[in-house]
């Protein structure tokens, strides 16, 4: 039988690579295929994958350009046009699935396919450098509503990320990945886009390990200055595709924000239509205020 799934690593660090792999070798069921693009790495991974894949067993990439410093939704892009299979996880060089993960994935299958959902989403937690929990295994319903699922995470503050989520790639191949500064949001958007406003298909018996160290972006604390920029782009991108579907006082709080970044970044960037979302959340008050919003914004 033709192996449906396929297993995407976007290789550069080494640290954590050798627990990576050693997390996919230990599979239950063997029907996945693995990818490892090597992003320019000083570190060769090579003597690693042989130590736990035989020579054939997986597909590898060595890249002489380093694309994901640029942006990481490049580093994914190019690994996933090779890619068969189809369903793909990308599962990031320090994260680790237990040794059940395909085994669910294939078992909850025909659901998903019942379902028509083009997104499935493990059971997760954080792990620091030292391997230890720092947060509760995610749990929900096994059918999540696209929008409710942005929710947890954007205003409930729920923890996820790239890794836990496997995707239909039919679906990548129609919307595939938006490419924002850092590719900072641009995994929630993946899933929010591909999804195509179904369930997210939740599976709690197998999980996945997303390691928050200083080595990758989520934990690095010395480019706040480039978050916040990627922050402001992401969530103006919410602003003028999502505002009818996400709740208005979150659309009405980040539009307040948005014009206070544009006060303090002039010249004004801000390349929202005021008018058009005003309305739209019947805040007539503040349309009447518009001319002098855009007469301090663009013309002191």
């Amino acid at each position: 039988m033709k192996n449906k799934l396929a297993i995407v690593i976007p290789y550069y660090k080494i640290d954590f690579f050798e627990e990576v792999l050693k997390s996919i070798a230990s599979q239950t069921d063997k029907r996945f295929t693995l990818y490892i693009g090597n992003d320019a790495s000083p570190d060769n991974p090579l003597q690693l994958i042989e130590k736990y894949f035989p020579e054939g067993n997986y597909h590898y990439f060595d890249y002489q350009e380093n694309l994901g410093g640029k942006n990481l939704a490049m580093q994914w892009e190019r690994i996933l046009e090779n890619v068969q299979e189809e369903w793909f996880q990308i599962l990031g060089d320090d994260d680790m699935i237990s040794e059940n993960f395909v085994e669910e994935f294939y078992k909850n299958l025909p659901e998903v396919n019942q379902k028509e959902c083009n997104v499935v989403k493990f059971s997760q937690c954080w792990i620091n450098e030292d391997g230890h929990k720092t947060r509760a295994f995610t749990q929900y319903n096994k059918l999540i509503p696209s929008i409710e699922n942005w929710a947890n995470k954007h205003i409930h503050g729920h923890a996820s990320s790239l890794s836990e989520h496997v995707f239909r790639k039919k679906a990548y191949q129609k919307y595939g990945f938006r490419h924002f500064p850092l590719a900072w949001g641009t995994d929630d958007v993946a899933v929010l886009e591909l999804s195509e406003g179904k369930d997210i298909f939740f599976i709690s018996e197998a999980k996945v390990f997303v390691r928050l160290s200083s080595e990758n972006i989520s934990g690095k604390t010395d480019n706040m200055k480039e978050k916040n920029i990627a922050k402001h782009y992401l969530e103006e991108f919410y602003i003028k595709n999502y505002y009818k579907k996400l709740p208005e006082d979150y659309i009405s709080n980040k539009i307040y924000q948005h014009i206070h970044y544009a006060f303090r970044n002039k010249p004004s960037d801000l390349k929202l239509n005021l008018f058009k979302l005003y309305w739209y959340l019947k805040d007539y008050r503040k349309i009447l205020t518009l001319p002098k919003t855009y007469f301090h914004l663009y013309f002191q």
